[in-house]
């Protein structure tokens, strides 16, 4: 049971890096244009500073809306307790099915951790939401697949 713990706990740390990385990169993008545009002057050629202008604004907004989506995800991160172990699958529970190993907190994919393989999905997801509230022992169809809960910490 320890060793489950100390997983999810290795597992936490992992989405909270791998966020905190996105995040550094976003506002690191944003510097950069914002660096560009205040060294960009206004030439003779008027409509190409322009078309820069509205690009780099365009990319602006984008980077913008990325990071507040990753704030958000930092959020939910924020919020998961690394200690709780009630019965029923929640949001911070490392969950052992027949199909696999998922970590509920945020969706990152498949992550390689102590040799083996976890899922980390947010609760919002297709399998999230079918895993939510389940306990041990309870099955669910996925894509036509049964999955099985065979434990959870």
């Amino acid at each position: 049971m320890e060793e489950a713990k100390a997983l999810k706990q290795l597992l936490l740390n992992h989405c909270q890096e791998q966020t905190e990385q996105r995040i550094a990169g976003i506002i690191d993008s944003l510097t950069k244009i914002e660096e560009a545009r205040n060294g960009e002057t206004k030439s003779s050629a008027g409509d190409k500073f322009e078309t820069g202008r509205a690009m780099m604004q365009m990319e602006e907004a984008k980077l913008n809306r990325q990071l507040e989506e990753v704030l958000k995800v930092r959020q939910v991160l924020d919020q998961i307790d690394p200690l709780y172990t009630g019965k029923r699958i929640a949001a911070g529970s490392l969950v052992a099915t027949n199909r696999g190993n998922y970590f509920l907190a945020v969706g990152l994919g498949k992550v390689r951790l102590e040799k083996r393989v976890f899922f980390c999905t947010s609760m919002d997801s297709p399998i999230g939401r079918q895993l939510l509230g389940k306990t041990a022992g309870e099955s669910f169809l996925f894509n036509e697949l049964e999955f099985v809960v065979q434990g959870m910490v």
